[in-house]
């Protein structure tokens, strides 16, 4: 019988596709192939990839995940649902209610990844993804009015209700900030669940893991490790620790825009 685990996984993944570094300043994007590898990896040491339904109300097994993608980019449907599909992988993807059909302009460095549109969330939705609520415009919520609060949880969550004849049940925090009255007005928004970077909370700041195009498959397999995330705290208190860390275990390379491979 499988041990039970009280919190799976959640790993949090952006953008999918080859971006030169400059064009990609922030390491969002994952490449398609490297994509396949991490969780092909998982499937194979025996990880079970689970439904957002599945991470609210089911029994976890000991080794249980949840793949999140934040900001509702294009890419996740064009390069991102083959592989998800190929592997039967489930994932959920929180959109912008405010930005459907737009770009990440709210990044000054790059502000013209294109992001889903409404027939792109119901095409994922009608893959069998879990299309969830990342807010409105990807305005930080740390001291939001009370109208910012409402509009990035009520108002963003009625228009994934319409594209998807169902409420969000998931929230994530924008840029993962969130204070007490974000996170009461997230519960008072019906959600059952939310997300944050690394900083927990409860039920709703629950903490992930950010997987970036310069994790190498030793920096991947350490962050898959339970004890990940108070190593990561534990780094983040120790400024020389990450570093040498990283010196250790070697960043993946990425092209430029000058290299063959751009």
């Amino acid at each position: 019988m499988n041990a039970l685990r009280s919190r799976p996984l959640v790993l949090m993944y952006h953008a999918v596709g080859e971006r030169a570094a400059e064009e990609d300043p922030f390491c969002l994007f994952v490449p398609q192939d490297r994509l396949h590898q991490q969780l092909a990896t998982l499937l194979a040491r025996g990880w079970t990839p689970l439904t957002l339904d599945a991470y609210l109300h089911g029994a976890h097994p000991s080794r249980s995940l949840l793949v999140t993608f934040d900001d509702g980019y294009r890419s996740v449907l064009d390069e991102g649902l083959p592989v998800l599909r190929e592997l039967k992988v489930p994932a959920t993807v929180f959109v912008l209610g405010g930005l459907l059909g737009g770009t990440s302009r709210w990044m000054a460095e790059m502000p013209d990844e294109p992001l889903l549109d409404a027939e792109g969330v119901r095409e994922l939705a009608g893959a069998g993804l879990d299309v969830e609520c990342h807010g409105w415009e990807h305005s930080t919520l740390l001291n939001a009015s009370p109208e910012a609060l409402v509009r990035n949880t009520t108002q963003a969550a009625r228009v994934l209700t319409d594209l998807t004849g169902r409420p969000p049940r998931a929230f994530a925090y924008p840029y993962g900030d969130h204070d007490a009255p974000a996170r009461r007005a997230v519960a008072e928004a019906g959600f059952e669940i939310a997300f944050s970077t690394y900083q927990a909370e409860g039920r709703f700041a629950t903490p992930r893991v950010a997987v970036s195009p310069t994790d190498t498959s030793a920096t991947f397999r350490l962050k898959v490790l339970p004890a990940y995330p108070a190593m990561r705290r534990i780094a983040g208190h120790v400024p020389k620790l990450r570093p040498a860390a990283h010196s250790l275990i070697g960043r993946a390379p990425r092209n430029s825009s000058g290299s063959s491979g751009s």
